[in-house]
């Protein structure tokens, strides 16, 4: 039985070393890539500070910043209910081996105890000699000698039990340093969401005082959505008109029909048409971040991105359009089949109508935005029904 338990004991460390370096690297990964991410938010904050004024945009980036930071707490928080469970594992273990061995060291004891009274090898040899037959006497003999065989064995185990309680130690002690570096973490990581939460609050604050000024330019900014949206719907019409449609589906060529079937196997897969940013304003109606009273609808996303940052088309196809919208700077639209991708607020434009674009390929510049970065709205529409953007991109 010591022997099995001997050998469970190195599977059992085997099985968990492996399962732990699997379980603890995934974690280490989301946390490298929040780190990352809450990094380059730093960056954008950094650059929107530069505005002395107070500005939607730091509050979006602070707001974003303190929902990676809630995200990281929680994957901290998983890690360490896991080093709990490992440690109680552990624990167990090792309680079981610390029996094991008080258990062999209170038998070995009395085995050396009554081998200590037979010490004489006369009487070993004279018990073994006054035997009344040979057989019985060779049957003495193999007696003493599993005796000391016996002993032998019960010293390896105690060894090897010693052995397996060292490296049990070892990784309780590495896992007690882990779950103490980690909860150091969460403290650090909660300090500075408050820290945060009150930054964004005095941005808010001051905002407030700016209401009526604000809430002209939002209105303002929610007829320039409204109009465009029309006119983007006008322009889709018409394309669907020229293509020889009889109703307001864009009719396809054959080689347009493979492109908009490979965009369309494409969703969740496509790029994003920034290196880096992340999504301010999401699809549909959204609450502002400061006036709770006013919503805002949005027929694509806002990225916050770094300032002047390049945009990219995100799937191959056509250049079918370049305008100027009031509010909205330099607008491209790219066809993709049935497919559009509307690309909104660049400042620099690097194609031409007409022309045929590649994944990632760079179509324009993005202009600055109140906040020091840069922001962009970006649409996918099929035919004249308006998408969730979100869906179409890789997950960032």
């Amino acid at each position: 039985m010591d022997i099995c338990r001997n050998i469970l004991i190195v599977i059992f460390l085997f099985s968990f070393t492996f399962s732990y370096s699997q379980s603890i690297d995934a974690i280490k990964k989301k946390n490298e890539k929040t780190e990352k991410e809450i990094a380059y938010l730093n960056k954008l904050l950094e650059n929107a500070r530069k505005d002395k004024s107070s500005t939607i945009q730091k509050v979006s980036i602070i707001n974003q910043k303190i929902s990676k930071g809630k995200e990281m707490i929680q994957s901290l928080t998983n890690e360490v209910n896991y080093l709990d469970g490992q440690i109680k594992k552990n624990e167990s273990v090792k309680s079981g081996l610390e029996s094991d061995k008080q258990r062999m060291l209170e038998f070995y004891s009395k085995m050396v105890y009554e081998t200590w009274k037979k010490r004489n090898e006369s009487d070993k040899l004279i018990y073994i000699f006054s035997s009344s037959s040979f057989a019985q006497a060779y049957a003495r003999y193999k007696y003493f000698e599993q005796v000391q065989d016996y002993s032998k064995r019960q010293i390896q185990l105690i060894e090897q039990t010693n052995d397996s309680l060292t490296a049990i130690n070892k990784e309780l002690s590495k896992l007690m340093t882990l779950k103490s570096e980690t909860q150091f973490k969460i403290t650090s990581q909660n300090n500075q969401l408050i820290r945060e939460q009150n930054e964004a609050n005095t941005y808010i604050a001051d905002l407030k005082k700016k209401e009526k000024e604000l809430l002209r330019k939002l209105n303002i900014e929610i007829k320039n959505r409204e109009r465009f949206k029309k006119e983007l719907e006008k322009l889709i019409a018409v394309q669907a008109k020229k293509s020889g449609s009889k109703n307001s589906t864009y009719k396809l060529t054959p080689e347009e029909k493979l492109i908009s079937d490979d965009f369309a196997k494409n969703r969740g897969k496509l790029p994003w048409p920034v290196e880096q940013g992340f999504v301010s304003e999401k699809f549909g109606v959204n609450v502002h971040p400061v006036f709770k009273q006013v919503k805002l609808n949005n027929a694509g996303i806002t990225i916050t991105t770094s300032r002047n940052a390049d945009v990219r088309a995100v799937f191959k196809g056509v250049v079918t359009e370049i305008m100027f919208i009031p509010g909205d700077n330099n607008v491209v639209i790219v066809r993709h089949g049935n497919y559009l991708t509307v690309y909104s607020n660049l400042v620099e434009i690097f194609i031409k109508k007409g022309d045929t674009v590649n994944v990632k390929q760079k179509i324009g510049k993005l202009a600055v935005s109140s906040g020091n970065n840069s922001t962009l709205n970006f649409q996918v529409w099929r035919d004249k029904d308006n998408l969730d953007p979100q869906l179409w991109l890789t997950p960032w």
